[in-house]
């Protein structure tokens, strides 16, 4: 059972709807549908708190900036004396295409620095994780910073919202389901994206 889930991003408004806090959004709406309550904020993060299914699970958003972000994980992780496999890190990947979302036990940060900065500081990139596609860079003809740190254009705000929607429904499934379970469930079912 996991009971800690972990949205990537950027604090600030001017990073707000950017395809880089996309893992900021899903854990958002799984907070409001959940009704999570905030029970610590401090300078690096936000630590959210719920019941789910009757079990305690706590939610962070570290505010660091996503190259920081294994830090106030670290520090949380330390705090409510959990195990890494008990964490689920909900992150943008490049290597989807828009609208594409898959479960991953374990593997290499694909790039992203903000998976970089976890497995940094805990020291294992044995963690599970939500990958949602926010589509190739190359597709935009954008070097890599421009792309994940721009917002989605108005015609895909329909495929992100559904993207998000599913997100919500692929935890609930690894929370209710268990998470080999909701692998099959998430990453085998056909999905709408951009090509």
């Amino acid at each position: 059972m996991f009971k800690l889930l972990v949205g990537i991003g950027n604090p600030g408004k001017k990073y707000n709807n950017t395809r880089h806090n996309i893992g900021w959004k899903a854990l958002d709406l799984f907070n409001l549908i959940n009704k999570s309550e905030l029970i610590s904020k401090k300078d690096d993060y936000e630590l959210y708190q719920t019941f789910y299914e009757s079990k305690e699970l706590y939610s962070l958003k570290p505010i660091t900036y996503v190259n920081n972000s294994g830090v106030p994980l670290k520090k949380i992780i330390k705090k409510l004396n959990i195990n890494t496999n008990e964490v689920l890190i909900i992150v943008d990947d490049i290597n989807l295409l828009l609208g594409v979302i898959r479960l991953k036990e374990r593997g290499g940060p694909g790039g992203h620095n903000g998976l970089k900065s976890i497995f940094s500081e805990i020291a294992t990139n044995d963690i599970p994780r939500l990958r949602l596609g926010i589509g190739t860079s190359d597709r935009y003809g954008e070097d890599l910073v421009s792309f994940v740190l721009g917002k989605f254009d108005a015609n895909e705000t329909k495929i992100v919202n559904d993207m998000i929607d599913r997100s919500v429904e692929a935890i609930d499934n690894i929370l209710s389901e268990g998470f080999a379970k909701a692998m099959e469930l998430t990453n085998y079912k056909k999905q709408d994206k951009v090509n």
